[in-house]
């Protein structure tokens, strides 16, 4: 019970954290979040459906809302978020607090590693310190995966250091069940099998090298995640931006190094060294040193390792373990008594200065008001083109998929595969419509109703925005343009003057998704 009653005071002060600082909002605005909502209420719906043919059920829900990208990323997460999805049909809104409560329990391995050496108390406080560290604040304020891998990441690697203390089928079974299901949360949760190998290494358990049951729990676990890796493969190397090699992992060490130390604060940074120094010396402690500083060098590892991307909140989940060997730093420190416990006080809030500082700093998220947009929309219903920016467009697509509520009423067809094309990253960008009458062309041609263009900071997105813009103002369409409710920018919502024939069909035959594609082959 100490440790439900550590995550439900961590979730809701993470959430009151977002909250106050204006990080809950009903628009998912984040580039990738609309599309990990779409993917959950997509698998929500299939169950509420009945589960019919997978691969149909896809097609024909991509025709409806194309921010579906299973595929890009595994469906472990949407998979387990389903079915309360199915229950709830929560909305953005909803889903948004859900996940700023979840953004606090990654904060729960630091109240473990403290509970374990015998201070649940410091462990506590450390633990709600760690939330108001930058990356861990604004994880909170976005509907991502990045929450959920260093939650699972974390709760693998305290499995790992239970079956290596004590082997059993039971133990080295469990770890099996979460190091198969890091990667099936997001790829990067697949350095959860590096954290074994270093931490035998930092050990010297070379004995545990000989027991069958921990390789029987490897083959095991590589037999349930590579048919998944070995078919999505192709679609997600599609997102990698760099080329595996010496110079990538020399570029993604540092980079990560230098987030790390920007997350912690210089201070925050020297007490995880001297915590590690310390705590290293700490019979007590030294079983959790090694276990975090596994965990930490396994996250910069992977990330030199994987050429996907360059972003700071990839370490993740590093920090909670960064955090874990602070906060023993400032334990052993008070341990000492007298000058010790002094120095603890005046380095804890010194450390505690530059997080803090970014905290009240932080920005609130725009808010583009997606429900009263899709309202609209809904007063006449058929085929709407959307345009703006991946989170732009995706906004009104995740809203559109909530309001629809399984009826499949709605169809959203992106300007950004109509009007333009490239790959998933955006990357070879051409326009097809090249002229306003083009784009009017196309819109008669599948029967839009209605367009919508997110002007993000009040700027077109694309080269085509303009032309759908300007298509639009050609008089067939009455036109309404309303400022965001929150932050610098601009909706227009255009909607026919005199009905029109939707078609459908002809969604399925334009750019469909490549990740259906793919799979389907």
């Amino acid at each position: 019970m100490r440790y439900v009653g550590a995550a439900m005071l961590l979730g809701l002060a993470s959430l009151a954290l977002a909250w106050v600082t204006g990080g809950v909002t009903a628009s998912f605005l984040g580039p990738d979040e609309s599309a990990h909502y779409v993917n959950t209420l997509f698998l929500a719906d299939w169950l509420r459906a009945g589960l019919p043919s997978p691969m149909t059920f896809a097609r024909d829900y991509y025709a409806h809302f194309p921010k579906l990208s299973i595929g890009h990323w595994p469906p472990g997460w949407y998979a387990l978020l389903a079915p309360l999805f199915a229950l709830t049909w929560p909305s953005p809104f909803a889903a948004a607090i859900g996940s700023a409560f979840l953004a606090g329990l990654p904060a729960l391995l630091v109240f473990w590693g403290l509970n374990r050496i015998g201070a649940p108390r410091f462990g506590l406080a450390a633990a709600l310190a760690m939330l108001t560290l930058p990356l861990v604040g604004d994880s909170a304020r976005a509907f991502l995966l990045d929450q959920p891998v260093a939650l699972v990441v974390g709760l693998g690697a305290i499995a790992w250091l239970r079956a290596a203390e004590a082997p059993g089928w039971g133990r080295f079974a469990l770890f099996g069940m979460l190091a198969a299901f890091a990667p099936l949360v997001k790829g990067n949760g697949a350095l959860i099998a590096l954290v074994p190998a270093i931490e035998i290494a930092l050990a010297r358990r070379w004995a545990i090298l000989r027991d069958r049951r921990l390789w029987s729990v490897a083959v095991a676990t590589l037999l349930v995640v590579a048919p998944w890796y070995a078919v999505s493969f192709r679609i997600s190397a599609g997102g990698f931006n760099y080329a595996p090699g010496p110079a990538y992992a020399w570029l993604a060490l540092s980079t990560n190094v230098a987030a790390l130390v920007a997350d912690l604060g210089w201070i925050g940074t020297v007490a995880m060294v001297v915590g590690a120094t310390m705590g290293w010396r700490d019979a007590r402690a030294l079983p959790v040193v090694r276990l975090a500083i596994a965990v930490i060098v396994a996250t910069l590892a992977f990330q030199s390792l994987i050429p996907v991307a360059l972003d700071p909140r990839y370490i993740l989940p590093a920090t909670p373990w960064a955090m874990m060997l602070i906060a023993m730093a400032l334990l052993l420190l008070w341990r000492r008594g007298g000058m010790g416990r002094a120095a603890a006080v005046m380095v804890g809030l010194a450390a505690l200065i530059a997080p803090l500082t970014a905290l009240v700093h932080l920005a609130p998220k725009r808010d583009m008001g997606a429900p009263a947009i899709v309202a609209t929309m809904r007063t006449a219903p058929g085929i709407w083109m959307v345009d703006g920016r991946a989170g732009g467009e995706g906004a009104i697509i995740a809203e559109a998929a909530y309001q629809d509520r399984g009826r499949h009423a709605l169809w959203t067809a992106r300007a950004s595969q109509w009007l333009s094309g490239s790959d998933f990253m955006g990357r070879g960008y051409h326009l097809i419509a090249r002229t306003p009458g083009e784009a009017m062309a196309i819109l008669d041609g599948i029967g839009v109703a209605g367009a919508v263009v997110v002007r993000d900071r009040t700027r077109d997105a694309y080269p085509h925005s303009a032309i759908l813009r300007k298509a639009v103002a050609s008089g067939d369409f009455r036109v309404v343009q309303a400022r965001y409710p929150q932050g610098d920018g601009e909706v227009i919502v255009a909607v026919r003057r005199h009905p029109i024939a939707p078609y459908p069909e002809r969604l399925s035959q334009g750019d469909i998704s490549r990740n259906l594609k793919a799979m389907a082959r």
